[in-house]
């Protein structure tokens, strides 16, 4: 949401911020103030504490090594021929993930020619996400296509702060490897994730396009102000800045850099990026309204962290070809590493 005063620094917001957090009791950083009120999450009962050894990441590099080619929940966590450079809450997330058995794709999705779907962030489905469902179907009807568009809601599987992350990249692997086992046909996929559905979004991605093979459809990632670090991650340097958009035909990232979100004001390398901060339609954007004080204060707080993805749900335009066949963006056109600035 927007400042709710122009009088109001940054400073005095990150303040206000610290110390409402702190009265809440919540995690120690932003990304727990919009998971009050969840449910605890369910954990899966597969234990890999023998392969991770004790809390020493070194004990199990050659076991990593080999499983993380086979195991789910390795492949996408550890990405990496072995785990040893996983932070202390990588492993303890991988000595108990999270269940995600439930998490399957929506009711017509597999049997679409084209699918978008979008990941919500920490809050759950919102505002925002909701503009941008409705900005993608009225666009696709104007251009006389049919597509899937759905939000994909995950709150149960969010975890704790720490957590989140990781969770986001297994919930993201189970779909995208449903997908391509079940929907041969498809000839586009379109992922939007936000903030820390930017996780889900990105291994959705590469897990569909790692499991369909050359036959496999387009794929476009779309990040709005997304988190780049995982749990114990530097924020100037986590995961994401190193590996979201590397696997799919085109990757943009919609960049907000003056919040105080962590890890997620910098330019994302294997994107193109348009940098929406300086945008003269920032100033009228409204703050959020989602019925509970508590979370519209803490989403106000939080600056214009909700900018990237309104931006792209009153800008995003479908295209067709003289056909009428869905245009899709291209690196040629709009190279990986180049930054747009929106004014």
């Amino acid at each position: 949401g927007r400042n709710p005063s122009p009088f109001i620094s940054r400073r005095m917001r990150l303040s206000a911020c610290t110390c409402l957090l702190e009265s809440l009791a919540v995690s120690h950083t932003v990304m727990g103030l919009a998971a009050l009120g969840h449910h605890a999450p369910t954990r899966s009962p597969l234990d890999l504490s023998a392969l991770l050894g004790a809390e020493r990441p070194g004990s199990a590099i050659a076991a990593g090594a080999t499983l993380s080619r086979h195991h789910p929940v390795l492949a996408c966590i550890a990405s990496t021929d072995s785990i040893d450079d996983l932070p202390a809450a990588g492993r303890a997330y991988l000595r108990n993930p999270e269940d995600v058995r439930a998490a399957v794709l929506p009711n017509g999705c597999i049997d679409a020619l084209d699918v978008v779907l979008i990941f919500h962030g920490r809050g759950g489905p919102d505002r925002e996400t909701d503009d941008l469902k409705k900005r993608i179907m009225a666009q696709d009807a104007a251009a006389r296509i049919s597509r899937f568009v759905d939000v994909f809601d995950w709150q149960q599987w969010l975890g704790n702060a720490d957590r989140t992350a990781y969770a986001g990249q297994t919930v993201g692997q189970k779909l995208g490897r449903q997908l391509a086992a079940e929907a041969p046909e498809l000839r586009s996929l379109h992922v939007i994730g936000t903030s820390a559905g930017a996780f889900a979004a990105n291994e959705m991605c590469r897990a569909y396009i790692c499991a369909a093979g050359e036959l496999r459809a387009r794929v476009r990632l779309s990040l709005t102000d997304p988190f780049t670090a995982r749990g114990g991650e530097d924020l100037g340097n986590g995961w994401g800045l190193q590996n979201f958009g590397r696997d799919v035909d085109f990757a943009e990232h919609y960049l907000n850099t003056d919040d105080i979100v962590p890890s997620t004001n910098l330019p994302l390398p294997l994107c193109y990026c348009y940098d929406v901060t300086g945008c003269a339609e920032r100033r009228s954007f409204p703050p959020p309204s989602t019925g509970s004080f508590w979370q519209d204060l803490g989403l106000r707080l939080l600056g214009y962290h909700n900018w990237p993805m309104g931006y792209m749900a009153r800008h995003y335009m479908t295209e067709v070809d003289k056909h009428g066949r869905l245009l899709h963006p291209t690196h040629e056109d709009k190279p990986r590493g180049i930054i747009e600035r929106v004014v």
